[in-house]
Order: structure tokens, then C-alpha cells, then sequence
């Protein structure tokens, strides 16, 4: 049993013992989703780490103060992860006492997340005032079962692939991007623009966007990286002008063909659960579901005025 908790700023040099009790508490994460923050000092350009030990210099549990750049202004991130072994003795609330203070000063919202298998994480953090914003799904593709072929194009569409994200009509595209964003993510303010795809990409990631357009108008996009053998499919969206004539699946399978050229041998996506559209097409095309998490956030102005 737990005697103390003492909760520090953890030097880099503890870094990768963060690293792997995330990755062993939190399985369904790959290590290079755990490591992500750590790794891309370009995306994450808010990153407290925070540690607790016992009296014996044992490490109990971790916690992240972040935010990305793609987030919008007001908005950061609060991840608290217990060990296993010592869950239900308050080091979670110790953890999260502590980085309060410490997130941004501009921050008005604080997201969070949990699996949902984990129905006691989610209680903890409804205890903490954290609300359910959506609940995400969490599908994966393999390449190498399912090898993509070209898609077949109707007249009058063409598939283009531009990882420099560099475009004669930047205008144009940058419209269609905005205009394609009835997610439920955009409405939260989690709004794309070429400008984040851009900084989203960190050393060492391949980019992979596909474009499609009609009669030479830009009318959909699928914008995704590669890193170690993985397609991540950031956004994917069919401006509203376009929708009713599959562009969405071809330029996903567009990106399948680009992003295995590139070495990836498995996809991966993430989805609201009631964003049954997108989630029909990756069923389609041969997507698996992984996991489920419950995306959360706190109105700390809220809080603020209590």
C-alpha cells in the first residue's frame, strides 16, 4: 500500500520511464502515440511533465499538462495515468492537484480522454467535473491483408497527390478544407486548415495528401502521415457542393495506394461514433474496429465562477 505521494516535475531524463508506464497502462496506444508529445517539441509547444513516487522513489503515476498547436486557443490537455498496481490511493488527484496550476494561461477548456473499457477512469473523471464531448472509434486497416488497388475515377475526376501541401490554388483548397468540416470535431473548434496539417508533421513522419477535384475544383481531401509502417488519417472530407459521389472513397483509397508506396503496412483512423458515413466507408474498405475512448472536457470558467 501507498504510505506518501510526492508529486515532482519530471527531468528528461525521466522521460522514458513516463513512456513506458503510459505504454503499459494504456495498451491500446502504440508507443509512438505514447511517445508522441515527448518527440515533437513542434506540435507540442506546451508540455509539463509531472511524476509521483512513494517514500521509496517508486513510480506510482504520471501526468501531462500539453497542448498541441491544433487545438484551438482556448483549449489544452490534462492526461493523468495511474500504475496498475496502485490505483485507488489518490495519486491520480495528486497528480492532477499538482499540473493544475501549470496549465496554460489562456486555457477556458481542459480535454481529457478515457478508453471506454475503463468505466472506473471515467467515473474518477466525472468526479473531477470533466463531461463527455464525444464518443471517438478507433479503426485500423491492414495493408498487407487488404493490398489497395487504384481507384477507378469517373470522368470529369481527377486524384491528386500532394505531400508538400503546396498548390497553385492554395485559396481554393484552403476553402474546400473549411467547407468540408461539418464534423462533430470542427463544432467543438477542432477546425483543420493546411496551416495545421503542415505543422503536424514532425521529423521523420511521411506526409501523404490526396486531393480530389472535379472539373479542376477542389472538392474533397484525406491528409494523414506515415511513421513506422503506420498510415494515421488525420482528416479526410468532401466539401458539401461534391458530396453523393463516393469521393470520399476514392480519395481514401487513393491515400491507401500513396501511403503503401511510402512503407506503411497497416492504416489507422479515428471517428465520432455517430458518424455513421465515414464509419460505413471504412467498414467498406475493410477498417477494424480497435477501441473506443470517451473524449472529455471541463469548462474551467465555469469552475472559475462557482
Amino acid at each position: 500500500m501507498t504510505t506518501s505521494i510526492t508529486v515532482t516535475l519530471a527531468s528528461p531524463a525521466a522521460h522514458q520511464d513516463v513512456i513506458e508506464l503510459v505504454g503499459a497502462r494504456l495498451q491500446h496506444l502504440t508507443r509512438a502515440e505514447v511517445a508522441w508529445p515527448f518527440e515533437s517539441p513542434e506540435v507540442f509547444t506546451h508540455l509539463v511533465v509531472a511524476v509521483a513516487r512513494d517514500d521509496d522513489e517508486h513510480l506510482l503515476g504520471v501526468g501531462l499538462s500539453l497542448r498541441p498547436t491544433f487545438a484551438p486557443p482556448d483549449r489544452s490537455m490534462l492526461r493523468v495515468v495511474v500504475a496498475r498496481d496502485h490505483e485507488g490511493h489518490g495519486v491520480g488527484s495528486a497528480l492532477r492537484r499538482f499540473l493544475l496550476p501549470l496549465v496554460p494561461d489562456t486555457t477556458r477548456r481542459l480535454g481529457g480522454g478515457v478508453y471506454d473499457d475503463e468505466p472506473r477512469s471515467l467515473e474518477i473523471v466525472r468526479h473531477w467535473g470533466f463531461g463527455v464531448e464525444e464518443h471517438a472509434i478507433d479503426s485500423a486497416l491492414d495493408l498487407v491483408e487488404h493490398p489497395p488497388e487504384a481507384p477507378v475515377v469517373p470522368a470529369g475526376v481527377d486524384l491528386e497527390e500532394v505531400p508538400d501541401l503546396e498548390f497553385d490554388d492554395e485559396g481554393a483548397v484552403e476553402a474546400m478544407l473549411r467547407a468540408s468540416q461539418t464534423n462533430p470535431e470542427a463544432a467543438v473548434g477542432f477546425v483543420m486548415t493546411l496551416e495545421k496539417f503542415r505543422t503536424m508533421t514532425t521529423t521523420g513522419e511521411i506526409p501523404i495528401c490526396v486531393v480530389a477535384r472535379v472539373d479542376g475544383a477542389p472538392a474533397g481531401i484525406s491528409y494523414g502521415t506515415v511513421s513506422a509502417g503506420e498510415l494515421f488519417i488525420a482528416y479526410s472530407g468532401i466539401d458539401p457542393t461534391f458530396r453523393g459521389r463516393g469521393l470520399m472513397r476514392l480519395v481514401k483509397q487513393q491515400a491507401h495506394v500513396a501511403a503503401t508506396g511510402a512503407g506503411a503496412t497497416k492504416a489507422r483512423t479515428n471517428n465520432e461514433e455517430h458518424n455513421s458515413g465515414i464509419r460505413r466507408i471504412n467498414a467498406e474498405l475493410g477498417y477494424v474496429v480497435r477501441s473506443g475512448a470517451y473524449r472529455l472536457v471541463q469548462d474551467l470558467a465555469a469552475e472559475d465562477s462557482r
